[in-house]
């Protein structure tokens, strides 16, 4: 491998201790001439999802980037990471607008699909950074002021409906005010919070800053009483997307955590399994459905490579507009 893909493998190494595997170089058989001709590619794997990393021989534009590592992501069927050794404040804010994941080593990193987003090190030499992402809490109750309808809530009972603590409530208010995406003001003694733009606008700002909720997919057996249905079973109930051959159903961590006990736990798909998403917030109502919410939904699915779901996906979130008038 070109040193430069060397010192990204290490980067990721000193950044998720044990989670990255060796790195080796990659040549996909059915991987056309012209993406050959653009990259130096590696592949490695983190927290077991394989993720091929790319780096330009020559400087091209923007837009002709986008384009291979979209082509290059669909043709090796997962995450695709560009590399490079530098990274403008221009250029970086267009990955960050275009969704393209980058890293440039002991410096940046961003990478929704794994749930990595880091800013730049005051210190080269320090494998740590400033989270950048929205905290899971925060982007729960962001999700759930957007899909209400209104412009503001009061935080208080925002942050109680969702179970979370008058301090997490504090910690969203700033994350939110920071990154411009709502204000807080007191209506007498009561903060309520109150979105900076129409609510698809404000959805669209965040895209960098919000992530999958998706901790972990186990494949159970199990009751599924009061299970929210997820995944692509979701986007099928939707869209007129074909059902997946395993249901996905979805829980939160806390109560994941206090039935985990009546569930067993397959290493594979079977007849009996279903696939259980364990989320990082409580999945949120969403009218009369047994579905989990659109915007969750979305998230969950936006880094899927199947073009069938990504068409999917762009008609859910189309008609979730349509039905909020956002």
């Amino acid at each position: 491998m070109i040193p430069l893909l060397s010192n990204t493998h290490r980067y990721l190494s000193a950044l998720l201790p044990g989670q990255v595997s060796a790195a080796s170089a990659w040549k996909a058989p059915s991987l056309p001439y012209f993406l050959l001709n653009a990259f130096e590619l590696a592949q490695l794997q983190v927290n077991g999802h394989p993720v091929i990393l790319a780096a330009s021989k020559d400087v091209t534009s923007q837009q002709t980037l986008h384009k291979m590592l979209l082509r290059l992501r669909g043709v090796a069927g997962c995450r695709v990471l560009y590399v490079t050794s530098r990274l403008s404040a221009h250029q970086r804010r267009r990955f960050l607008d275009e969704r393209i994941e980058f890293v440039v080593p002991d410096s940046q990193l961003f990478a929704p699909s794994l749930a990595l987003n880091l800013a730049e090190n005051a210190s080269p030499s320090s494998p740590h950074a400033e989270l950048l992402m929205l905290g899971h809490a925060t982007q729960a109750m962001l999700l759930r002021l957007l899909l209400s309808g209104e412009r503001s809530m009061p935080t208080r009972s925002l942050a109680q409906e969702l179970g979370y603590s008058p301090m997490t409530a504090s910690r969203a208010n700033r994350e939110l005010e920071s990154a411009r995406l709502a204000t807080i003001k007191k209506v007498g003694s009561v903060s309520v919070l109150s979105l900076e733009d129409s609510h698809r606008a404000v959805w669209e700002r965040a895209q960098p800053l919000v992530r999958t909720p998706v901790a972990k997919r186990l494949h159970a057996v199990g009751p599924t009483a009061g299970l929210r249905i997820a995944g692509e079973t979701a986007l099928a109930e939707h869209t007129l997307l074909v059902r997946p051959s395993e249901t996905v159903f979805a829980i939160g961590q806390n109560d994941w955590r206090l039935i985990e006990s009546e569930f067993t736990i397959s290493p594979e798909a079977d007849a009996d399994t279903f696939e259980l998403q364990v989320w990082n917030y409580r999945p949120l109502p969403w009218g009369d459905t047994l579905s989990v919410d659109p915007l969750s939904l979305l998230l969950s699915l936006r880094d899927e490579v199947d073009e069938r779901v990504q068409i999917s996906l762009e008609e859910l979130e189309r008609n979730t507009w349509e039905r909020l008038k956002g």
